[in-house]
């Protein structure tokens, strides 16, 4: 017997829904959305692939990739990586319930992706604070026709890693469980380069003062 009949068969749950449910899980991204978008890729493959691969000295598939960081202006303003362009979705601007608050559409977010990136076969790689509001962007820019986008799976933060009974593991083993130094994402852990530079044509120049309040 297979192990998807054997689940249906202990859990109750339909072998089609069990099964879309294992597509989702075994394709990528760690909040189990759906992907329209191309895949996944790791924070410290994102570096690579934007930093040290001149002229596609390795022949990868997502060589002269351009990272679109997704998180707030203020997010942004407070570090990214460098040379990541900010195009912020769906905040522009803090957050619900807070002062100055600014939200974006996903129709305008498309439209300045277009803008900035015309061509829909750019190697675009999305990014936000865990991997959640960039899978969000990324299947937006699929549905878009762009083509080869892939979604930063650990985000710029990151979140805490756990082993397979629930625990926080240490990994930067400094003898404390849960700290900044144990989330996965961009910094943090893989201590990849931050840069705080707001370079103009890399920020969101419809709201440029944002980044200077």
């Amino acid at each position: 017997m297979s192990k998807y009949k054997l689940c249906t068969l202990i859990t109750g749950v339909s072998l089609l829904a069990f099964t879309a449910s294992m597509n989702v899980s075994a394709e990528g991204n760690r909040y189990d959305l759906p992907r329209d978008y191309h895949s996944e890729v790791s924070a410290a493959r994102a570096y690579i692939l934007t930093n040290h691969n001149k002229g596609n000295i390795d022949n990868a598939d997502f060589a002269n990739a351009v990272i679109i960081d997704v998180r707030t202006v203020e997010e942004y303003g407070a570090g990214h990586p460098p040379k990541s362009s900010n195009i912020p979705f769906p905040h522009i601007h803090a957050r619900p319930n807070k002062d100055n608050y600014i939200g974006q559409d996903p129709e305008q977010f498309v439209s300045d992706v277009i803008a900035a990136f015309p061509e829909r076969s750019t190697p675009i790689l999305t990014l936000c604070r865990t991997g959640y509001r960039s899978v969000l962007a990324a299947n937006l820019l699929a549905e878009a026709g762009y083509t080869n986008v892939r979604n930063i799976w650990q985000g710029f933060v990151g979140r805490t890693k756990v082993d397979t009974v629930g625990n926080t593991l240490d990994l930067n083993n400094n003898g404390v469980d849960g700290d900044d130094g144990d989330l996965d994402g961009w910094t943090n852990y893989q201590e990849l380069p931050v840069s705080t530079k707001l370079l103009p044509e890399l920020i969101y120049t419809q709201y440029e003062y944002l980044y200077y309040e």
